[in-house]
C-alpha cells in the first residue's frame, strides 16, 4: 500500500514537473515569436528573403518552379538573420568572443592593427556569394585621423557642355532612403534622388562635367525586378548618346548587423554618410569595371581617408548589375538607412571631386 502510494505521488509530481517545463517552453516560444515578429516588422524591406523563405518553406512546389536566390543576394534580411537578432545573437563573432574571454588577444593580437588588409566577413554569412574588402582605414579607425583635403579643386573645372553628357546617373532602387524618412520613400528629397541631384548639381557647377539623371522609379512595383527594368533605362541612354564617360548606379547600403558608425564619419567638420562600391565577377569585362573601381577606391582613400569603406564583390550579382553595359558602369552604395538624409546628400561632392579627378585629371 505505501509503495502503491508513494508511486503514485511521485508519478503526480513528475507529470506536474512535465506540465511546468511545457508551459515554461511554451512562455519561452511565444516570447521568442512576438520578438520574432516585432522585429520582422521593423525590418520593412522590400524584397525581404525571409518572407520568400517563408514562402517557400510552406510551399516548397513555388520554390523550385519560381524562386530565383540570385534576386536576393542583396537583401540584408533573412530568416536566419531573424532568427539570431530575435535571440540577441547577431552580435557575436569569434573575434570578440575570443578578446571577452582572453584579455591579452584584445590588447594585442587582435587589435585591428594586427589584421589590417584583410577580407572581411560578417558573422554567420560566410558563403561563395560575396566578399567585402574593406579598405585598412575600416579596420584600424587611427588611420582615419589622417588630414583630409577640402572637396572642391578649382584646378579640375572646365566649361560645361550639356550638348554632350559625359555622366548618367539613375537608380536600380530608387526609394532607398535616409532618416527622417523610413528605409522606402518616394520622397525625392529624402531618398537616393536627393543625393544623386546634389551630385548633378556639383559636377556641372564646380568641375563642368555634364549630367544626365534619370530619376525613373523602378524598385516600387517589385524590388526584385528592379535591375530588369533600370537595365532597359540604361539601354535606352545609351542608345540615344552612345557611351558615357561614366555610369553610376546610385544606391544606398542597409545597416545589417552594423552599427550607425560604421556607415558614417567626419569630413573637414562636418558629417557625411560612407561610401562603398559594388562589382560583381559575372560581368564579362569585369576586370575593366573593377580598375575604375580600383582607381576612384584609391583616389578617395588619399584625398579623404575613411570616406570609403571598400569594395564589395559579389560572385553573381544580379543581372550583371548592368555593368555589363558599359566599361565605364559602376554601382555606389551612399551611407545606410541609419544615415540621415543630409549626412547622404553631404557626401556628393566628396563623390564629385573623386569622380573629377578621373574625368578632368591628368591622363
Amino acid at each position: 500500500m505505501y509503495n502503491r502510494a508513494y508511486k503514485r505521488s511521485n508519478k503526480v509530481k513528475f507529470d506536474q514537473g512535465i506540465t511546468s517545463l511545457v508551459a515554461v517552453v511554451l512562455i519561452l516560444i511565444t516570447l521568442f515569436m512576438i520578438r520574432f515578429v516585432n522585429i520582422a516588422i521593423k525590418k520593412n524591406v522590400r524584397g525581404n528573403l525571409a518572407y520568400i523563405e517563408l514562402l517557400n518553406f510552406g510551399m516548397p512546389v513555388i520554390k523550385e518552379t519560381h524562386f530565383d536566390k540570385g534576386a536576393y543576394l542583396e537583401s540584408p534580411v533573412n530568416l536566419w538573420s531573424l532568427v539570431l537578432e530575435a535571440s540577441n545573437l547577431n552580435g557575436i563573432n569569434p573575434v570578440g568572443l575570443i578578446s571577452y574571454e582572453i584579455p591579452y588577444f584584445k590588447d594585442n593580437k587582435l587589435a585591428p592593427s594586427y589584421y589590417k588588409n584583410s577580407v572581411v566577413f560578417d558573422p554567420f554569412k560566410l558563403n561563395n556569394d560575396s566578399v567585402t574588402k574593406l579598405n585598412p582605414e575600416e579596420l584600424n579607425k587611427d588611420d582615419t585621423k589622417a588630414v583630409s583635403k577640402v572637396a572642391y579643386n578649382p584646378k579640375l573645372k572646365k566649361t560645361l557642355n550639356s550638348a554632350k553628357p559625359e555622366v548618367l546617373i539613375y537608380h536600380s532602387h530608387t526609394t532607398e532612403a535616409y532618416l527622417p524618412a523610413k528605409a522606402d520613400s518616394t520622397d525625392n528629397n529624402l531618398n537616393v534622388v536627393a543625393v544623386g541631384d546634389e551630385l548633378e548639381h556639383d559636377l556641372e557647377e564646380n568641375y563642368g562635367i555634364s549630367v544626365i539623371h534619370d530619376k525613373t522609379i523602378h524598385s516600387l512595383a517589385s524590388y526584385d525586378e528592379s535591375y530588369n527594368r533600370s537595365r532597359e533605362t540604361v539601354s535606352k541612354y545609351l542608345k540615344k548618346y552612345g557611351d558615357f564617360k561614366l555610369i553610376i548606379d546610385l544606391h544606398r547600403d542597409s545597416v545589417g548587423g552594423a552599427g550607425r558608425n560604421a556607415f558614417a564619419t567626419e569630413l573637414n567638420n562636418e558629417q557625411v554618410a560612407k561610401i562603398m562600391f559594388v562589382t560583381t565577377n559575372n560581368n564579362p569585362h569585369h576586370n575593366v569595371n573593377d580598375g575604375l573601381v580600383d582607381f576612384f577606391n584609391k583616389t578617395s582613400r588619399e584625398l579623404f581617408p575613411g570616406f570609403c569603406k571598400g569594395v564589395h564583390t559579389y560572385n553573381r550579382g544580379i543581372g550583371m548589375f548592368n555593368q555589363d553595359l558599359s566599361n565605364n558602369s559602376v554601382l555606389i552604395e551612399v551611407g545606410a538607412e541609419q544615415n540621415t538624409a543630409t549626412e547622404a546628400k553631404a557626401s556628393a561632392k566628396y563623390i564629385s571631386r573623386i569622380i573629377a579627378e578621373k574625368l578632368n585629371g591628368k591622363k
